[in-house]
């Protein structure tokens, strides 16, 4: 895994950041083979939790992508505004001097932490144990993109090859 995602999810862990990885960065920690640049993750959004996450991007010089203020993510009424109005469907934190280094949250209530948290494996990176999304949520997420992008069909295919060899070895 590249380093500054490794960096990212072991800082956000660090720091008791309740989160779920999902998108390209699992799909890689489950075995697939492909490169991807930003992180996608589920967030539980509780205030306490928001806050943690923002001071740990704040730290590592991610910024909101967008010229919104970053503690918009901490006010339901303008994540559902952003949702609504602006068809947002994550919120977007770069690190301005390295663009590569990106993090997506999702807003939406159906990929919400609590809404995910029952389909989550855990995988250790280093001595650290991050929760990503099950082989079998991410197909069915992926399955869900419309239009489809050519990424995440392949995606798909491997994740559900992934799964078939998982299943037969017991």
């Amino acid at each position: 895994m590249d380093n500054h995602l490794e960096e990212i999810l072991v800082e956000l862990k660090t720091h008791d950041i309740k989160f779920i990885v999902c998108g390209g960065v699992a799909a890689v920690l489950h075995g697939v083979e492909r490169m991807t640049v930003d992180i996608d993750i589920s967030l539980d959004l509780d205030k306490a939790n928001l806050e943690k996450f923002l001071y740990v991007l704040k730290k590592m010089n991610l910024k909101p992508r967008v010229p919104i203020p970053p503690e918009s993510i901490l006010d339901p009424e303008k994540r559902k505004k952003m949702i609504e109005e602006k068809g947002a469907l994550v919120f977007t934190f770069i690190d301005p001097d390295k663009p590569f280094r990106q993090i997506d949250i999702f807003l939406e209530d159906n990929k919400s932490y609590n809404q995910l948290s029952p389909d989550i494996e855990k995988i250790s990176i280093g001595s650290t144990e991050i929760n990503i999304l099950s082989i079998k949520k991410l197909i069915e997420m992926k399955k869900d993109i419309a239009p489809p992008r050519g990424k995440d069909l392949l995606d798909i295919k491997e994740l559900e090859l992934i799964l078939k060899q998982r299943n037969s070895n017991g």
